[in-house]
Order: structure tokens, then C-alpha cells, then sequence
């Protein structure tokens, strides 16, 4: 390892540079980058969105097509009598 001082120096103000650099074009490139980005983001949420709000509809209308139907015939129909000899009245 080089111990010279005046080396030293001009490595260490050669690096800022560096940095600085590649910070600026970090800086010119990533704004555009990021906007593309979130507004992909954004659109995918909504159809997130969407999607979830069919399946929750379609959820609903299974219950009513498959599950009412027999919800309703069985509150149509009058309760059963109570086996004979237990002294209990219907409906109560």
C-alpha cells in the first residue's frame, strides 16, 4: 500500500466525483422510471379491485341460486310433531 499523502488526496477527490455522478444520473433516471411504475402499480390495483368485487358478487349469487331455495322450502314447511307420549305441544 502506497502511503504518499498528495496520492492519498487525489484518490480521496477522485471518489466524491464518482459518487456524484452517478448519483446525478440515478437522480435523471429514476424519476420516469418510478412514475412508470407506480401508475402500472396503480392499474393493477384497481383490477385487484375489480376482481375481488366479482368474486364477492358471485359469491352471493351462488348462496341465493343454490342455498335460498332450500333455506325457504324448509321455513315453508310446518315444524315436526313431537314423538307421542312426551307430553310436548307442537310449535312450542
Amino acid at each position: 500500500m502506497n502511503r504518499d499523502p498528495k496520492l492519498r488526496r487525489e484518490i480521496f477527490l477522485v471518489t466524491p466525483r464518482y459518487k456524484l455522478r452517478t448519483l446525478l444520473i440515478l437522480l435523471a433516471i429514476m424519476p420516469p422510471m418510478l412514475w412508470i411504475g407506480w401508475t402500472k402499480y396503480e392499474a393493477w390495483r384497481a383490477e385487484q379491485e375489480r376482481q375481488k368485487a366479482l368474486r364477492e358478487i358471485q359469491q352471493a349469487q351462488s348462496f341465493y341460486t343454490d342455498y335460498l331455495p332450500a333455506i325457504l322450502n324448509a321455513a315453508a314447511q310446518p315444524p315436526p310433531l313431537p314423538p307421542p307420549g312426551t307430553g310436548a305441544q307442537p310449535g312450542r
